[in-house]
């Protein structure tokens, strides 16, 4: 108790500072108070000497030093063995015998077919070249296959393998019957050298097959195929080359492939997915890059396509509907034929592309050129549907590129940190101290011990959290100089009280307090709920970086239900019972972060058994409210109930495909229309679905369905592919029928996007499902412009271009100043709003404790 009190006396003093700071409240603390707060960071918070600091000529990567003493609680075998390298399974890393069943038995063994979350591996692969010859190494979910990261391994097919499949990885657990791909979460495939180039390239042959959804990731890998000979003038045309670095023949619900290269071989990746962005990608000799089969949104950004016949494919589907809406964005092609072959009446939108030695940069089908130069930065070229201007055959708009997002003329992204250049000696283990035990069992408080560590190896030490369920009762701060790298997801999981008031929410996980600046990486790790918890915001972000990428998370979950460590457990079709928490995320007015391949999930069904029927109320997906800059680059939030994204008084946002979907339990028919079961809280831009009386229909169930996307007040927004999707009326049941809504024409909600005194956003390749309006759009005179599915038709229902009503307007050099407004202030155009906190505050609803939402 005594501990907590200092605790509390600190966290005091932060609210003190932060509210006087933005003028809103005033709680004053004496002198006393002070020197408590310094005794108890310096009894709670002993330094370590050192700096996190890249070496040169690190011959050994720290996670094949460091000790892998995690836990799995919910294995049901004490013995269970999550970290295995595949040399202990018979692996032959000359490259002399055939390897393929030490792959698959160190993933499969034992008996881990059918499982979920359960029983996660991390497969650790040694330097060396492997032998695939018998069969595709076949991943399950929950699976991490890591190639060393310093020194990567190669997997080498033999001829043989076109007899049992023809990939070297196939990447999807098919153990799921229904909708399986849909079902693939939780798989990653990272840091190898996949060369193909062995095998005859007239007989199918692929890299990997990889039929996965959210929360799964690929990257890092170098794909060798069998090169295009000079007599068949190299990548461009010649012979059918039938190899393919990447394919999705199971379909899936993918986000992201990053960092990769391809060489030679017919096609790099043929994409057969929901969505998908393709990011940091180099395809050279490859008779097509990007082979479109079938996507309904895909945002292919900082791409490098070299001596290929097309960059670009979208017309391998006859339906252009199949070939949805592309973005291609900050990408180089060279020594090509053309950068994009495409059919004349799809949605394709150009930001920055640069078409050098070769010929044009988009032509149609028949050969047509439809576009023969380069797009500079600060100019889109846009064919398709847009709003305003109707559909375009194609046409150049200027576009503002807010300075803050961009790392010279490109948009900013950043590979996902690996440390591979950091020595073993930088790197704890945040089970491995003396002196503070944290247990990973589900069982134990292990909150205080991680925060006594957290503040320990601020800004000296990488913090690896080795698999395991870290239960905590209190928020786990995370200061400046921290570093977090989990293992196939180590889970951060909330309990207790502290959680459970929604009128007086707190963060599972903080970043930083208001006001921070310096490094916070959090990477592979989910943050969850151990119990229904109404006052859980699962993380706040407060800090800012003093360098883009300095505070973010990569290949992050926030999750809540839906597994077998959680108590999360709602049957019932009225979900008034299961407010679950309170949000999935927070970025706040101080902060600046980059989020990459992040997935906030709200189980609509249990993974761990299939025949539990799920039925959560979780509030809010994400509320971005910062004004400095901020990415979201391959996101998904899914199933809460009055928005998946918010963006709130922010400003400096990029955000590259976006995927969301409504919560099944809503539609005709529901037993609780949104914002119900919560109240709509005004002063952090909640909506109250007040549009829908407006609308005339105050009685439809339709009207109130969450909002994928709720902009308000916003402005500097740059958004490349939204894949906004609605299912279902009413599935409470478990039933999963009905999914596009045929019992109400087709509609599965009435309206999608909100937007309300938004400036300068620049929104493009935007796909909808199953809606009547894609975009409520609320002009500064209070009227409504409604842009109808039905009036832009495409992709999986409505598809458009561009959206450009709110750009206030631009000036089209490119170079906003990114600070938030247009003079290069850095205030806000707008009236100043208060604070969340002291919003709360002044409602009597948060007196003395840092409010999250």
């Amino acid at each position: 108790m005594f501990l907590h009190s200092y605790a509390l006396l600190f966290i005091l003093s932060l609210l003190s500072r932060s509210l006087c700071a933005s003028g809103t409240v005033t709680i004053g603390f004496s002198s006393d108070d002070e020197i408590l707060q310094a005794k108890f960071l310096e009894k709670r918070e002993p330094s370590c000497s050192g700096t996190v600091t890249p070496k040169e000529n690190i011959t050994k990567w720290w996670r094949a030093e460091i000790q892998h003493n995690g836990s799995t609680p919910y294995s049901g075998d004490p013995n269970y063995k999550y970290y295995r390298s595949v040399l202990e399974y018979g692996a032959d890393p000359t490259g002399q015998k055939d390897s393929s069943d030490a792959f698959n038995d160190a993933i499969s063994l034992p008996k881990r077919t059918g499982k979920f979350t359960t029983q996660p591996v991390y497969i650790y692969v040694p330097p060396g070249r492997y032998l695939i010859k018998r069969k595709p190494i076949s991943l399950l979910v929950s699976t991490f296959l890591v190639g060393d990261a310093v020194d990567p391994p190669t997997l080498v097919a033999h001829p043989d393998l076109a007899n049992s499949g023809g990939a070297v990885i196939y990447g999807h657990d098919s153990h799921f019957k229904t909708n399986a791909a849909s079902q693939n979460f939780y798989i990653s495939v990272r840091n190898f050298i996949i060369d193909i180039s062995g095998t005859d390239k007239n007989v199918e042959m692929v890299g990997i097959d990889w039929g996965v959804s959210q929360g799964c990731w690929l990257g890092n890998v170098r794909f060798v195929m069998a090169s295009n000979s000079a007599s068949e003038g190299g990548g461009r045309g010649g012979n059918e080359n039938k190899h393919v670095g990447i394919n999705m023949s199971q379909f899936g619900s993918g986000i992201e492939i990053a960092d990769c290269t391809f060489t030679g071989g017919g096609i790099g990746i043929a994409v057969q997915s929901q969505q998908y962005l393709l990011k940091n990608l180099v395809f050279d000799g490859c008779r097509v890059g990007v082979s479109i089969l079938g996507s309904f949104v895909t945002v292919i950004q900082g791409c490098t396509f070299r001596n290929c016949e097309y960059g670009i494919d979208t017309t391998a589907s006859p339906d252009t509907n199949m070939s949805g809406t592309v973005s291609v964005v900050d990408s180089t092609v060279e020594k090509c034929s053309a950068g994009i072959k495409t059919q004349a009446g799809g949605s394709l939108v150009l930001d920055y592309v640069t078409v050098t030695d070769g010929g044009p940069a988009v032509v149609a089908q028949n050969g047509d050129v439809l576009l023969d130069q380069s797009v500079p930065a600060g100019q889109t070229w846009v064919m398709g549907n847009m709003n305003p201007g109707g559909h375009q055959s194609g046409t150049m708009v200027p576009t503002s590129r807010p300075k803050g997002l961009r790392s010279g003329d490109k948009y900013f992204t950043m590979p996902l940190p690996q440390y591979e250049n950091h020595p073993s000696d930088q790197v704890v283990s945040i089970t491995g101290d003396a002196d503070h035990k944290v247990y990973g069992d589900s069982v134990h408080n292990d909150g205080p011990a991680i925060n006594a560590l957290l503040q320990r190896y601020a800004g000296c030490k990488i913090i690896f959290f080795p698999q395991g369920i870290y239960t905590t009762n209190e928020t786990i701060q995370v200061p400046r100089g921290s570093r977090l790298v989990g293992e196939a997801f180590s889970i951060i999981s909330g309990a207790g009280s502290l959680f459970s008031d929604a009128e007086n929410p707190q963060p599972i996980v903080r970043v930083g307090s208001p006001g921070d600046k310096g490094v916070a990486q959090l990477t592979d790790m989910v943050v969850s709920v151990a119990e229904v918890l109404p006052g859980a915001t699962l993380v706040e972000v407060n800090m800012a970086g003093e360098n883009p990428g300095d505070v973010g998370f990569w290949n992050c979950v926030f999750r809540v239900g839906g597994t077998a460590d959680t108590a999360v457990n709602c049957p019932k079709p009225d979900p008034v019972g299961c407010k679950a928490a309170f949000a999935l995320l927070h970025v706040t007015e101080t902060a600046s972060g980059y989020f990459d391949n992040v997935w906030g999930w709200v189980a609509d069904h249990n993974l761990d058994d299939m025949s539990l029927t799920q039925n959560l109320a979780v509030g809010r997906g994400v509320l971005v409210e910062s004004t400095s800059p901020t990415w979201f680059v391959a996101s998904s939030f899914e199933h809460c109930v009055l928005y998946q994204y918010a963006l709130h008084d922010a400003s400096n946002v990029c955000m590259g495909l976006v995927q969301t979907e409504s919560p099944y339990w809503q539609g005709q028919g529901t037993t609780r229309r949104a914002p119900s079961p919560w109240k709509a809280i005004a002063d952090i831009g909640d909506p109250t679905f007040d549009n829908c009386a407006t609308q005339g229909q105050p009685g439809d169930d339709l009207c109130y369905r969450s909002w994928a996307l709720y902009m308000s007040g916003s402005q500097n927004v740059v958004i490349h592919g939204s894949a906004l999707w609605a299912f279902f009326n009413s599935m409470d049941d478990n039933s999963y029928e009905g999914g596009n809504c045929d019992d109400t024409g087709g509609v599965c909600q009435h309206n999608v996007a909100f937007i309300e005194d938004a400036r300068s956003t620049y929104w493009y390749s935007a796909a909808t499902k199953a809606a009547q309006n894609m975009i409520y759009d609320v002009t500064g005179g209070g009227e409504v412009n409604l842009t109808m599915q039905a009036e832009y038709t495409g992709s999986w229902g409505g598809a458009l271009a561009a959206y450009l009503r709110d750009i206030d307007p631009p000036s089209g050099t490119g170079d906003n100043d990114g600070q938030g407004n247009q003079d290069g202030s850095g205030k806000k155009n707008s009236a100043a709003r208060k604070s969340i906190t002291g919003s709360l505050v002044a409602l009597g609803i948060l007196p003395v404790v840092l409010m999250l939402i």
